[in-house]
């Protein structure tokens, strides 16, 4: 579980210069699409009990996100989700544009948004809406800004203080380089997805998991914690044509809806059906754990208590389901959660079921590689904690640091 951090810090630095690419440096129109940035759809929790727990906002007006992408190309869609809507929701006007390190839109590549031509569409209730390809050069690591105008109110899917966004209510600001009157608002994204169109030899990786795959804890909203780190490692090696899509979704279990639905429920929309996948990384399970037998604030009773078989029986699916597709799936060891500052989420016996499910990970064969994020952070004098250097705070999420080694020890797995 999760406390609400206390602050957030300015973007992280992308020179503009270095995010305008020529057209030639990347395959034309015989290119492969991958996913260059992703956030899985989450839907409108209720209010919970917790004092870091909000209710999903409703907005009207124009909201934008500021998006890091990962893989670079030359053309570009935006996909937008209407899955987890509960209604129809007009979209009024999109727009995307580039951004400079603090996040000041280029006004040269403002660029509008079609939907089948269309400037204005209906985002169907349980959908995806995709955009028409747009051409626009970007360079691996640029920050893009994508501007929504929704004429009419409509609930956010979910709040979360891992997503932020400029909100402006009122007329329609996605042609705007400033917004006015604007102000902040969390909740995850209407955006799902961008898109890029890189080489022939392109490719995604999905991170698939839940806050500590999300990034919950990392001081900079746009690296969005070992993910967006390992994005950033491959930039700095110049590779330019994997994309990085974080389908990690705060607070989510593997075995049950909690936040977002389950990740058996969601595996096919948020990894198996990325454009580009070839591989998943699979870090989740730490929240079946921790609230296994736990009181459940949204029915009556407890959470069920669950097993290290239900979970690896949980994995198994995940992974013939994959592989039924010829994705691989990388197993990650779950971290340490001994000292968790969420009463009742980590104790003694949980600790024992956490030992086997790593042990199951690391010796099964059955996923197609292993990485011991484990191994990476605990603390070597107490290997059932978490290294203080690498906890943000709450004895469960890794900081900027944790999440560093965390990055490093998955482009070591992959060898880039």
């Amino acid at each position: 579980m999760r406390k609400m951090r206390s602050g957030l810090c300015a973007l992280a630095a992308v020179a503009l210069h270095a995010v305008l690419l020529p057209m030639q440096a990347f395959a034309a129109d015989n290119g492969r699409w991958v996913a260059s940035w992703a956030s899985s759809p989450s839907v409108p929790t209720e209010k919970l009990p917790y004092d870091f727990w909000q209710p999903a906002p409703e907005v009207q007006g124009t909201i934008r996100y500021h998006l890091r992408l990962s893989a670079g190309g030359t053309k570009l869609q935006v996909r937008l989700s209407g899955e987890t809507q509960l209604q129809d929701v007009t979209i009024g006007s999109a727009t995307i544009a580039l951004a400079d390190a603090q996040g000041r839109i280029d006004a040269t590549t403002l660029r509008p948004l079609t939907f089948s031509g269309a400037r204005s569409v209906r985002l169907p209730m349980g959908a995806p809406l995709l955009s028409d390809p747009l051409a626009l050069s970007v360079k691996p690591g640029a920050v893009a800004i994508v501007s929504v105008y929704l004429p009419v109110k409509v609930t956010l899917p979910q709040s979360d203080p891992n997503h932020i966004a400029q909100w402006a209510t009122g007329a329609d600001q996605t042609a705007s380089v400033t917004l006015t009157n604007m102000t902040s608002v969390s909740a995850r994204e209407i955006v799902s997805s961008v898109l890029v169109q890189s080489d022939r030899t392109a490719r995604a990786i999905v991170t698939f998991g839940d806050s500590i795959t999300d990034g919950f804890g990392a001081k900079d909203p746009l690296l969005r914690g070992w993910p967006g780190q390992l994005a950033r490692l491959l930039t700095d090696k110049g590779i330019a044509n994997i994309g990085i899509a974080n389908a990690g979704i705060g607070g989510n279990r593997v075995l049950r809806d909690e936040v977002g639905q389950s990740g058996l429920a969601r595996f096919d929309r948020d990894a198996l059906a990325v454009p580009g996948v070839t591989d998943i990384v699979l870090l989740e399970g730490i929240n079946d754990l921790g609230l296994s037998g736990l009181k459940n604030p949204r029915a009556p009773g407890n959470h069920p208590t669950i097993s290290a078989d239900d979970l690896i029986a949980g994995y198994r699916q995940l992974i013939q389901r994959a592989h039924a597709r010829g994705i691989k799936v990388h197993g990650a060891t779950l971290t340490p959660f001994l000292g968790s500052t969420f009463p009742g989420y980590a104790t003694p016996e949980k600790e024992k079921i956490r030992q086997a499910i790593n042990q199951w990970i690391r010796t099964s064969g059955e996923f197609d590689g292993v990485i011991d994020f484990d191994a990476v952070v605990r603390d070597p004098s107490a290997p059932d904690h978490i290294l203080a250097a690498y906890d943000c705070g709450d004895k469960l999420h890794p900081s900027d640091a944790g999440y560093a080694a965390m990055a490093k020890a998955a482009r070591d797995h992959f060898r880039f």
